[in-house]
C-alpha cells in the first residue's frame, strides 16, 4: 500500500508536525531522490499505526477487498534498489541492506488485512 509519500508540504504529512521525522526516517536517510518523495520509518510505532489503520479503514469504509503493494524494492532495501542488480542468488535479497521493519509492516498489513477480510487480496508485490 505504502512505499513512500510526497515531499511536498503543501499535499502530504511531510513536516506536518514541522519535523522531517514524524512518520519518515529523518534527514537524507528519509529522501527518496529518484522519486522526490519520503521514505517511511517502518520501525517507528506512529508509523505502523498510521499505515494499518488505513489499511483497516478503506476496507470498513469503501470495502476495499484487495491491495496492491507497489515499489516493495523501495521498501525493502536502504538502497531502494538504485543502482542494484538482482541476478538471483540469495545473499543479494538477505543481507545487511534490507530493511527488516519494512518486511515486518508487509506482513502485519498483509496479516491485518485477512484479520479484518478474509478473502482480503493482497498481491503484486512488485521488485523494481
Amino acid at each position: 500500500m505504502v512505499s513512500h509519500a510526497s515531499s511536498n508540504t503543501y499535499d502530504g504529512i511531510n513536516l506536518f508536525d514541522g519535523t522531517d521525522y514524524l512518520y519518515f526516517h529523518g534527514g537524507t536517510k528519509g529522501y527518496h531522490k529518484q522519486w522526490d518523495s519520503k521514505v517511511f520509518n517502518y520501525k517507528d510505532y506512529e508509523t505502523l499505526r498510521l499505515l494499518l489503520s488505513n489499511l483497516s479503514w478503506y476496507i470498513e469504509e469503501y470495502k476495499f477487498d484487495g491491495f496492491r503493494f507497489d515499489g516493495v524494492t523501495s521498501m525493502l532495501y536502504f538502497n531502494h534498489g538504485i543502482n542494484y542488480v538482482f541476478t538471483g542468488r540469495l545473499n543479494e535479497y538477505f543481507n545487511d541492506n534490507v530493511d527488516l521493519d519494512a518486511s515486518i509492516y508487509l506482513m502485519m498489513a498483509n496479516y491485518l488485512t485477512h484479520k479484518i477480510l478474509p478473502v482480503q487480496i493482497t498481491l503484486k508485490f512488485r521488485m523494481q
